[in-house]
């Protein structure tokens, strides 16, 4: 068969592009690799930036962290949905922008499961309860005895959809009235929360951890089944009067969809290996995280056993879009 001139142009072109894109694959990385952080400067970001730091040893680039917080994590998930699928912009993905939203926006202007290509899970994060070091309280039971005789009265912080759930689940679960406040990030909450302006929080270990060991911050309970190694003497709230008590974050690698599965095997395998570090694992747990890699072929099965869990949980908490 004789091809005319423009059909063998656009073979040709179409050859060309194909072996472009397979020395691309085969080069990558070739430039600096960029994780988007969706919230706030002194959470999430403190994983990537840890992970990241072995991960640019194993290929031979740099891995910079980038927080551009908004919209519980909307604002970063959207541009990152948006962007070419080579591997060189990526995003710190937790339950907040790949689960939790769908339930809490009506406009989400992305789609956490066709929009993204799973990496990674890279860890699960309980919560805990704490309160303000002057409230007369020392147990759970304390707290929701004193919650109980003050309805209304008693206000707390949110910086994200997990504390904001599992502090719902608190609240319908114990039987209180309480007064949300939310906030762009936890650390700004935290910081209303030491000043006084707040009474209690349900939220991430590593954020309050210094405060519990200084003695402003009293912790009454984990929002886990399982205790934490680092901090064992904080009891899970399920065993103390709230047996239907379970709720764990997460956080996550994601690429844009269509990211080829070359790439991905690749990014999977440097942050596998970062994250099976003796040292990560130690530091994650200092931090109240439990470090836990899955296939990227798992963590795809995981997002969307998520999204469902997240369905019960924000229906159960008597949360709406707005």
């Amino acid at each position: 068969m004789t091809l005319n001139r423009r059909e063998f142009l656009l073979a040709t072109s179409a050859a060309l592009a194909l072996g472009s894109t397979a020395r691309a694959q085969s080069d990558y990385p070739n430039k600096p690799i960029r994780i988007i952080a969706p919230f706030a400067p002194g959470s999430s970001d403190v994983i990537a930036r840890r992970l990241g730091e072995h991960v640019g040893k194993s290929l031979g680039q740099p891995v910079i962290v980038e927080t551009r917080p908004g919209g519980q994590g909307t604002v970063a998930s959207r541009a990152i949905a948006k962007t070419k699928p080579d591997g060189y912009t990526l995003l710190l993905g937790t339950n907040s922008t790949h689960a939790a939203s769908l339930y809490l926006f009506k406009e989400l202007g992305y789609d956490p499961v066709k929009d993204f290509t799973p990496v990674m899970r890279f860890t699960v994060n309980p919560l805990v309860l704490v309160v303000n070091a002057e409230m007369p309280v020392r147990t759970l039971d304390d707290f929701i005895q004193y919650a109980k005789a003050r309805p209304g009265k008693l206000s707390y912080g949110t910086g994200n959809t997990g504390s904001l759930v599992a502090a719902q689940m608190l609240k319908t679960q114990a039987g209180i009235d309480a007064v949300g406040v939310n906030y762009p990030g936890s650390a700004q909450a935290v910081n209303d929360f030491v000043a006084g302006r707040l009474d209690f929080m349900v939220t991430d270990p590593m954020i309050v951890k210094s405060f519990i060991q200084a003695g402003k911050l009293r912790a009454l309970g984990l929002t886990s089944k399982q205790r934490l190694s680092t901090f064992p003497a904080i009891v899970p709230m399920a065993q103390q009067g709230l047996p239907n008590f379970e709720y764990e974050s997460w956080i996550g690698l994601f690429g844009p969809a269509g990211m080829p599965p070359e790439i991905t095997a690749r990014l999977h395998a440097a942050f596998a290996k970062a994250l099976a570090e003796p040292t990560t694992v130690k530091f994650l747990a200092d931090m109240g995280m439990v470090a836990s890699g899955t296939s990227s072929t798992e963590f795809a099965a995981y997002l969307k056993d998520q999204i469902r869990f997240w369905g019960r949980v924000s229906k159960d908490a008597g949360l709406t879009p707005s």
